[in-house]
């Protein structure tokens, strides 16, 4: 099904990609869109597929699919694109409401006319398309694409950039706009995208496991860059479960608060965390994550972070392999909260601060359990701590935590001038709670690390005595 043919222009307005389109009022493709997916989904086909050829699309409220075994594609779409290459389908979101409709594609999303939640849908892919996000909400989240309750789901070669219609500050971007979610119970594979320059979230794996099941997703061969908005600024965000990444690239995000303060909480190339939704729904709790091969660098927070504000619960089942972390300006892996946890070949170098940090320092009761059955098995963690305080006092690794085993690996100095990390893996005490309640390491094992250029691995005295 050719969507041209459903498109109502005014006659100064044909179709071209002729950017002027986004500013003029009487231009929204919106209408004929959704005109065009009715009419494929009349049809009596094993699968639907709605074509759009190249050019450029003015979508003023969102497209939304509601139909399973449904394509919605492009012309084949190479990663090198240019923002408004002629050559390709570019979906512009130039919303009505900004609060309630930034975004392009939102799948089954809406209420039924007597407000009952609509059952799920399954199969539907997104392919081959660029596109421009224009603006967003402040108050209430939602994404340029927006998948709910959508099973073997896909978003497939997309180039998804943030380009206002008028030059903004990164302070000044939309709080709540992320890129692609995937939320509500869905399940399938992002692969083969690039967000660059979206507000809050790259990609947001969304779904509550506990109230919307654990179907498998994937985000395979990914960029996520630039993500560089006032609020958040995270470029890949998991609450959900049941979810592997896999062969992406994730660099130079940074948070910029509007107050013009220092962005310390947001930034990171990526945060696995737990989250308390709205609605009364249970906690979200992610767990069975996988990260392989992926490399986070350049982000203006941490390259890798887990975290949990919820008193008694923590991401659980995380495992990483053959990741490697580089020139964030904090940590290379930061881990506050997890327990089964697995890193096995993970590289980190060249951090402002500690390679890996295991802290169990928490404002939440000091009773609250944090970190747990922690291994790192043949870690690579070299020349970092390049800001924050350099010289022979710090550590590689850094343990505030117990239950931790660090098997194999080397931390090393590689500069001549060794004002880095001097030290390989340190242990330390630490304190919790409202009331600093001291902890100290219990049941941590550290064995057959290598060390160059660095001391031998220790428990440190502690500060706090």
């Amino acid at each position: 099904m050719n969507v041209l043919p459903y498109l109502e222009r005014p006659a100064e307005w044909p179709f071209s990609a002729d950017p002027d389109v986004d500013d003029s009022c009487t231009v929204d493709d919106s209408p004929g869109i959704a005109t065009a997916i009715e009419c494929a989904a009349s049809l009596s086909t094993l699968r639907r597929t709605v074509y759009f050829p190249a050019g450029r699309y003015v979508v003023r409220t969102p497209i939304r699919p509601h139909y399973g075994r449904l394509t919605l594609t492009g012309p084949e779409l190479s990663a090198d694109a240019v923002s408004g290459d002629p050559d390709t389908a570019t979906l512009v979101a130039v919303p009505c409401n900004p609060e309630q409709f930034p975004g392009v594609i939102q799948v089954d999303t809406a209420l039924r006319a007597d407000d009952t939640i609509p059952a799920g849908i399954n199969e539907v892919w997104i392919r081959n398309f660029q596109v421009a996000l224009t603006d967003g909400p402040r108050l209430r989240a939602n994404s340029g694409i927006l998948v709910n309750r959508c099973s073997n789901c896909l978003v497939e070669n997309v180039i998804m950039r943030y380009e206002p219609l008028v030059e903004e500050p990164p302070s000044c971007k939309p709080s709540n706009l992320d890129g692609i979610t995937f939320a509500v119970g869905s399940g399938g594979a992002i692969r083969n995208v690039i967000v660059d320059g979206v507000p809050k979230g790259g990609i947001y794996l969304a779904s509550v496991p506990a109230a919307h099941g654990t179907p498998s997703i994937e985000v395979e061969n990914c960029e996520l860059k630039n993500i560089n908005g006032p609020v958040g600024a995270v470029a890949l965000k998991i609450i959900a479960a049941n979810a592997t990444v896999r062969n992406c690239e994730i660099h130079h995000n940074q948070l910029h608060p509007a107050d013009g303060s220092i962005g310390v909480n947001g930034g990171h190339g990526m945060q696995i965390f737990t989250q308390t939704p709205p609605l009364n729904l249970p906690v979200a709790v992610p767990a069975d994550i996988r990260i392989e091969n992926t490399y986070f660098h350049h982000n203006a927070g941490s390259g890798a972070v887990m975290v949990s504000a919820t008193p008694g619960f923590v991401p659980t089942g995380i495992r990483f392999y053959r990741v490697k972390s580089a020139y964030n300006k904090y940590y290379g892996v930061n881990i506050q909260a997890g327990t089964d946890v697995e890193m096995k070949d993970v590289w980190s170098w060249g951090n402002g601060s500690y390679g890996m940090y295991l802290t169990a320092r928490s404002n939440l009761p000091a009773s609250t359990f944090r970190i747990g059955d922690v291994i790192l098995e043949d870690p690579l963690v070299f020349d970092n701590h390049l800001i924050f305080g350099s010289g022979t006092n710090n550590a590689g690794i850094r343990i505030e935590a117990s239950d931790v085993t660090v098997l194999g690996g080397e931390v090393a100095v590689c500069t001549e001038a060794g004002e880095v990390q001097g030290k390989s893996v340190q242990q330390m005490c630490w304190r919790a709670g409202p009331e600093n309640t001291l902890f100290y390491p219990v049941g941590n094992v550290v064995s057959g690390v290598s060390t160059t250029n660095t001391s031998e691995p220790e428990i440190a005295d502690c500060p706090y005595d």
